[in-house]
């Protein structure tokens, strides 16, 4: 008589077997004992290019829950602020030239005006950054990142390429959210009087909040991944995403004054680039396959590139959740208003900023604390969110 466990055991591994040989994936269960955010990533694909491809990261919770607690601010000297995240879209890697590149290619077809064409990498020292490549120039590497936009380059794109999917827009002219807007023209750099800020202008559109299309995060979304682990507990806002070492800064005089201290992490470093080592040289492969060696991104670009740089993404390691570089390379846009956690103002002149850069001091790359940017600021890139 055949063994019926020995015969279902060895069926499931037939079978597991044939499904791999037909290009099926065997999806496998990874929950963890007290795990309740649960991810899984997702590509959105460009038939013509798949350079252009760029990888979503869902994140949700499997406790059946509709949203989860985080505290903005926590660990820092500033009030901190508890609110809600519901389930959302991230993408694991800063948006890339090649994505923004394809994106911007058909957003010109097809009645969209972006007026900043972004470029693909930055090096040298502050107000005296060169650029890799020139505004709009033909991608010559693979996953560096976009640069030198303007949040409202970055709103309307998102629009542009939600529109190439066939999904919803979601920054609109009207309440209605019928008309999306197409249009990144805004006033100079410094106009603050000036700002179009009447509701459905460039600088404070509609927002469809239940539209399926792209975005940007929210700086709430934005530090729930670079700090949450799958537990649901969270990494202190003075640390470097990924870091659980310590805090990214040492305990300044006043923290010590009010009786304050935080360990000092020594491993910043491995998570993120910033002011002290993005000078170095990248590794031959990241996390994307792709080289990053000085030399390397010399010869491919035409340029003498030295000193202080912007790198391909997935050089460093990925934070907890599975995304890279939260922290350091390029300081990424959200959509918020730039006004403190909790505050009672709810407008500024300026959007909000996250992830710290190269060119900046380890400060900067915490996950929390007050960052932001001026709606004309060209230093910044940015990531791509979107609903659950």
């Amino acid at each position: 008589m055949i063994n019926m466990e020995k015969f279902k055991l060895i069926s499931t591994l037939f079978i597991s077997i044939l499904l791999i040989f037909s290009g099926c994936n065997v999806e496998t269960d990874t929950t963890q004992p007290g795990q309740i955010i649960n991810t899984e990533s997702q590509t959105v694909t460009f038939s013509n290019n798949k350079n252009a491809n760029f990888t979503m990261i869902d994140i949700s919770f499997i406790d059946g829950r509709t949203s989860d607690s985080i505290i903005l601010g926590e660990d820092l000297l500033e009030v901190p602020y508890t609110t809600n995240v519901k389930p959302f879209r991230l993408a694991m890697y800063e948006t890339s030239y090649n994505t923004w590149y394809e994106v911007l290619k058909w957003a010109k077809n097809n009645g969209y005006t972006i007026v900043n064409k972004g470029v693909e990498g930055v090096f040298g020292e502050v107000e005296k950054e060169n650029n890799m490549s020139g505004p709009g120039e033909e991608p010559k590497l693979v996953e560096m990142p976009v640069c030198r936009l303007t949040w409202r380059d970055v709103m309307v794109w998102c629009n542009a390429l939600s529109e190439m999917k066939g999904l919803e827009p979601v920054y609109c002219t009207d309440k209605d959210f019928k008309t999306p807007l197409r249009d990144s023209t805004g006033v100079a750099f410094g106009d603050l009087e000036n700002y179009a800020i009447e509701p459905g202008e460039v600088d404070n559109p509609y927002v469809n909040t239940n539209a399926n299309g792209f975005r940007l995060p929210y700086v709430k979304e934005w530090e729930y991944a670079a700090r949450k682990r799958l537990d649901g507990t969270a990494i202190s806002g003075r640390n470097v995403s990924g870091d659980e070492a310590g805090s990214a800064i040492k305990t300044t005089a006043t923290e010590k004054m009010n009786g304050i201290s935080f360990t000092f992490s020594t491993k910043q470093n491995e998570y993120c680039w910033q002011r002290q080592n993005s000078a170095s040289n990248g590794p031959s492969k990241t996390y994307t396959g792709q080289d990053d060696t000085t030399t390397t991104l010399s010869t491919k670009t035409g340029k003498s590139i030295s000193g202080r740089r912007m790198h391909l993404s997935g050089g460093k390691l990925p934070n907890h959740l599975g995304f890279f570089d939260m922290s350091g390379n390029v300081p990424e846009w959200c959509f918020d208003y730039d006004v403190s956690y909790g505050s009672v103002y709810k407008f500024s002149t300026a959007r909000g900023l996250r992830g710290g850069d190269y060119l900046n001091e380890i400060v900067g790359s915490r996950c929390s604390g007050y960052k932001g940017g001026a709606l004309v600021g060209l230093t910044n890139g940015f990531r791509i969110a979107q609903n659950h």
